[in-house]
């Protein structure tokens, strides 16, 4: 059994049996282990499909390669938890706390985490495809590499995010704040950005096509070698076919809303 005898006594308050099966086990699929107190412990992977952790303390716990698939997380404690490679699909984590928590290479895919903590989190070469950020606080966030295509990020803060190489096509980043996030080379293309915040964020190399840059804050934003971005005359509204002529102008290293002149998505031909 995991845990020394007042960490085993403590997480019994919630649903004891359910509780002590897992401990013993490492499996409690579909079990009740709502608010128990299992902080500190080793899950890593346990077997814990379909549980409910609602309110559950799993602060610092190991549950890496653990499967979570389908389980109800909301408000659930993961300070510092680490879930590397843990299958996280189609969980609803609405409320959730991963501050500091390790979840590279973990499947998120589908998951809710409506007005997740994900502060400074590690979530690198992570599976977050279609997943459900709305409002979420990620800021400081690693994603390197990570799959958010089809994710809402609407309304989430990313700022000082690292999203290098970043899968981000067809995501929804409407009013998503991207203050001094890393998005250089990242995949952008069809996303929504409709008044997203970009101010002073690295989208070198990026691909923007076809993406919805309009009402976009792009000041001081790093450009150079992005994908997809033209220019028109000050005064022209966001616009998504090319220009008249046919022929895209390259966007200097970094945009600034002070110059006249707008930056604008190409989407292809």
């Amino acid at each position: 059994m995991a845990g020394n005898s007042t960490q085993v006594k403590t997480a019994m308050a919630a649903n004891s049996a359910h509780v002590k099966r897992l401990l013993q086990t490492k499996q409690c699929q579909g079990g009740d282990l709502s608010e128990a107190n299992l902080a500190q412990f080793n899950l890593s992977g346990a077997y814990l499909e379909g549980a409910k952790l609602m309110f559950a303390n799993l602060h610092g716990a190991n549950l890496s390669g653990a499967n979570l698939s389908g389980a109800d997380m909301c408000f659930a404690n993961l300070v510092a938890a680490d879930l590397v490679s843990a299958d996280l699909r189609g969980i609803d984590a609405e409320g959730i706390n991963l501050l500091d928590a390790k979840l590279n290479r973990a499947n998120l895919c589908g998951a809710d985490l409506g007005f997740a903590n994900i502060v400074n989190t590690k979530l690198e070469e992570a599976n977050l495809c279609g997943a459900d950020l709305d409002g979420a606080n990620l800021i400081g966030a690693k994603l390197n590499r990570a799959n958010l295509s089809g994710a809402n990020l609407g309304g989430a803060n990313l700022g000082h995010a690292e999203l290098v190489a970043a899968n981000l096509s067809n995501a929804n980043l409407n009013d998503t704040r991207l203050v001094g996030a890393d998005l250089s080379d990242a995949n952008l293309a069809g996303a929504n950005l409709t008044a997203a915040n970009l101010l002073n964020a690295n989208l070198s190399g990026a691909n923007l096509s076809g993406a919805n840059l309009s009402g976009a804050n792009l000041a001081n934003a790093r450009l150079d070698g992005a994908i997809g971005l033209y220019i028109e005359p000050q005064g022209g509204s966001y616009r998504h076919e090319p220009p008249r002529s046919g022929v895209p102008q390259p966007a200097p290293s970094y945009a600034s809303f002070s110059q006249p002149s707008l930056y604008r998505s190409n989407s292809p031909t």
